[in-house]
């Protein structure tokens, strides 16, 4: 992680509606389903995917943004697309952060949390 002191006055323009991505993704086959979700904080959106969510799905969000060519894409904010490869750390620690949401969100409901590795394979394959 790098933080670094900033100036609150560099920036251009606030921006205070977005759009995000919701990925639910099955253990242990990661397939995937998506909802395109605005009008909701982030907050709002987590508390509503965990709600949402299969005992057996994991949970990840990303802003959908344009680029300068008029083509959508995703930063992630809290996971990733279980399906990536691992590119870097950061990856590796996005990984197992939703794979955390999931085991906590598991015990918490009284389910059984699947046993799975860092890579996002499962234990019971």
């Amino acid at each position: 992680m790098n933080i670094v002191d900033s100036d609150e006055r560099d920036s251009t323009w606030e921006q205070h509606e977005s759009s995000v991505r919701v990925y639910f993704a099955t253990l242990p086959d990661r397939a995937v389903r998506t909802v395109d979700v605005s009008n909701a904080t982030f907050t709002e959106t987590l508390a509503w995917a965990r709600g949402t969510a299969q005992p057996n799905e994991t949970i990840s969000i990303a802003l959908i943004g344009i680029d300068n060519r008029r083509l959508r894409g995703l930063t992630w904010l809290f996971g990733m697309d279980p399906n990536d490869s691992a590119e870097s750390e950061l990856h590796d620690r996005m990984l197992a952060e939703m794979l955390e949401e999931h085991r906590t969100r598991a015990l918490t409901s009284g389910g059984r949390a699947d046993v799975v590795d860092e890579g996002g394979r499962s234990g019971l394959q």
